[in-house]
């Protein structure tokens, strides 16, 4: 059933969904009127269709796939096969791209029935070498405790991905740790990952981007997200320190235009649905009046989209006067008019520029992001992988040692041909992870385990809930 090209601002409806539910004789089809919301049922009958209609609430369905729509819902709407209305609840697209809504769903779905706790995502951090040393970066000290052993075995890395991809990971981030870029086999993982049918991305710094990745990156349709953090060339050699002057913000730009172009020249009109180019900036007291250049840069080089990020933690506390406030509110409120389009999105922080973390066990009472969404990283030697509950923890399979083993959080280790059920929920593997929240003292995974906990509870109490995307009008969405 194709969408009617109405104009929904005049009050006629319209229907929001090509991918109907049919349960038994039962039709459910998301509807929009105007600002209203409707879950329409339609049931077969003796004398005909009988049509029941559920309101949802103010707002409006988002139907398409996750990679266009991303940045234009806010919420999920549970509901039942009969499209009775379970709940609404705050959600955002950032806990799942790359990938697809449904991978986790179901994924947790088979979990609740297995009583197991499989992953669906891996954030694999390949090596820990860098060609920047940003002043805020998360990992320095732990990527200066040893200078040799940095990068994964290439055996071990390609291991890991056939045998995670086997027990079900749908998605594989190259993360770090380090910059992925900086690993000679990179490349090759990402073609086994696509040859297995998993997504990827790779997060970077994008000092090191050149042409010779671009057509595996499109081929693969590779989700590329730069740390960009700077406006101009001195603001980013002020931040970043690369160990060459030649990776300026400059060359970081003109090799995205690239890439871009050639997404274009290779997807056309899908370019988009195939393949997301993002953007991400840390905000700092030194690039705070780059807030705009940051933005128009990103949008004129190809960029889908760009968040703006507070820096966490209290290592790398930073502080803005009142002053910086009101200019980077006032650079926020120019560009939301003159540079946030349909083909472009700005994320913008919502809480506040010097939040230190959040103290996780006041907001919810189990850990499900450190199973769901496994980190596995370069462990205490580069032909084994360490297995670490999240970004918060990241490096303590890297400093690993018998000696200081009680002190880390290291759920498993992994070395060549390994099975998956020979380091997963293993007895030592599950009291650390049911220690966690108590055991952290903030948590940089907070809303994937309120948008993932709220997933699980509804799938726990209905088996069969389905789930829509939704752009509330009481939900502000969240970069």
């Amino acid at each position: 059933m194709e969408r009617a090209n109405t104009d929904s601002t005049k009050g006629e409806m319209y229907l929001a969904s090509t991918y109907p539910l049919i349960e038994e004789d039962f039709l459910v089809i998301p509807v929009n009127i105007g600002l209203l919301a409707l879950l329409a049922t339609v049931r077969a009958g003796e004398q005909g269709y009988h049509v029941d209609l559920n309101q949802v609430g103010r707002g409006k369905f988002i139907l398409g796939d996750d990679n266009t729509t991303f940045g234009r819902w806010n919420a999920l709407v549970a509901y039942t096969p009969r499209g009775e209305v379970i709940d609404i609840f705050p959600g955002h697209g950032g806990e799942i791209i790359p990938g697809k809504l449904h991978y986790h769903i179901e994924r947790l779905r088979e979990n609740i029935a297995t009583g197991q706790r499989l992953p669906v995502q891996m954030d694999l951090d390949i090596s820990m070498a860098c060609a920047s040393h940003c002043t805020f970066c998360f990992s320095a000290n732990y990527r200066s405790t040893r200078k040799s052993q940095l990068m994964m075995e290439r055996v071990l890395l390609l291991d890991i991905l056939r045998t995670w991809a086997a027990s079900g990971v749908k998605v594989v981030r190259f993360d770090g740790g380090g910059d992925p870029l900086t690993h000679p086999h990179l490349l090759e993982a990402i073609r086994l990952a696509n040859d297995l049918g998993i997504q990827t991305a790779v997060l970077t710094s994008g000092d090191l981007l050149n042409e010779g990745q671009h057509e595996t990156f499109v081929s693969c349709r590779t989700y590329v997200r730069v740390s960009l953090n700077a406006g101009s060339d001195a603001t980013r050699l002020l931040l970043h320190q690369p160990v060459h002057k030649k990776y300026s913000l400059s060359r970081v730009l003109g090799q995205i235009r690239r890439l871009a172009d050639l997404r274009q020249a290779v997807y056309g009109h899908e370019a988009k649905r195939q393949m997301l180019l993002g953007a991400t900036s840390m905000m700092h007291p030194q690039n705070y009046a780059d807030a705009f250049s940051i933005t128009q840069n990103a949008k004129e080089a190809g960029f889908d989209h760009l968040s703006f990020r507070v820096i966490l933690g209290e290592e790398h506390a930073v502080h803005f006067t009142d002053e910086m406030l009101s200019a980077l509110e006032e650079s926020f409120e120019c560009i939301r008019q003159e540079l946030v389009d349909d083909d472009f999105t700005v994320f913008f922080p919502t809480r506040s520029l010097t939040d230190t973390g959040y103290v996780p066990s006041r907001l919810f009472q189990e850990c499900l992001a450190c199973t769901h969404r496994v980190l596995v990283e370069v462990g205490h030697r580069s032909d084994t992988a360490a297995i670490v509950p999240c970004g918060r923890y990241r490096g303590d399979g890297f400093r690993w040692s018998p000696e200081n083993a009680h002190t880390l959080k290291v759920l498993g280790h992994i070395r060549q041909s390994t099975p998956v059920q020979e380091v997963w929920m293993t007895p030592h593997m599950t009291d650390l992870i049911q220690s966690f929240p108590r055991a952290c003292h903030d948590c940089i995974d907070r809303s994937a385990n309120l948008f993932f906990g709220r997933i699980h509870d509804i799938l726990s109490r209905h088996k069969d809930a389905q789930f829509l995307k939704f752009a509330a009008m009481s939900q502000k969405g969240r970069g």
